[in-house]
């Protein structure tokens, strides 16, 4: 991993994305941190496709525990996901842990994004108002910013490069008066959710 390269990769996301969700001058800070957590929760789905089912080394059986609702909709969970939404090392929560701030409750997120998976709560962040939901963010963004993602990061490293920019889009906003634990939770609300979508489905 070459950090130069995952931090120049983090801040170009972090430019493109608040320039594309600025609206007359304006960023709505919920709505952007939101934006930017689906990303990198997806990406962590997406590395372990890369490094298990693309490879060949697996199948999608062997990684994922698949829950399908009762529109026939799929949801992946599983505990390589996982370690890269909160493991140590380089996790979308281990990197949010480097701010110092008071953390939210990640093990009750874990347990509402599962028990919410099918219903109509599953992709809108609890208690603030963003401008889209969660799917509507992932998929017109996935496509654009993973493209941008690529050239800064190795094989299986999205999710590293997104965790860095979500990272920064954090800091950066919590300087300018937002509330850091508050910016986290939604940060990594966003990003367990999405890690556990079909993106063909969206």
């Amino acid at each position: 991993m070459e950090t130069s390269q995952i931090s120049k990769g983090a801040d170009a996301l972090v430019q493109r994305l608040v320039s594309a969700m600025t609206v007359n001058g304006q960023i709505h800070a919920e709505s952007v941190v939101s934006a930017m957590g689906c990303l990198a929760g997806y990406a962590c789905q997406a590395d372990v496709r890369s490094e298990y089912i693309v490879s060949g080394s697996a199948s999608e059986s062997d990684v994922f525990d698949v829950f399908s609702d009762k529109n026939g909709k799929r949801y992946y969970f599983g505990e390589l996901t996982d370690r890269l939404l909160i493991g140590d090392g380089y996790s979308l929560l281990a990197m949010l842990s480097t701010l110092k701030a008071d953390m939210p409750d990640i093990e009750e997120i874990m347990r509402y994004v599962s028990s919410s998976a099918g219903s109509e709560r599953f992709g809108k962040v609890r208690n603030c108002s963003v401008g889209d939901d969660m799917f509507s963010y992932l998929k017109n963004l996935w496509q654009p910013m993973c493209a941008l993602a690529i050239p800064y990061c190795d094989k299986s490293e999205l999710h590293i490069v997104f965790g860095a920019a979500l990272t920064k889009l954090v800091l950066a906003l919590s300087k300018q008066g937002a509330d850091l634990k508050r910016m986290i939770g939604i940060a990594m609300e966003s990003a367990v959710s999405m890690s556990r979508v079909d993106i063909g489905s969206l």
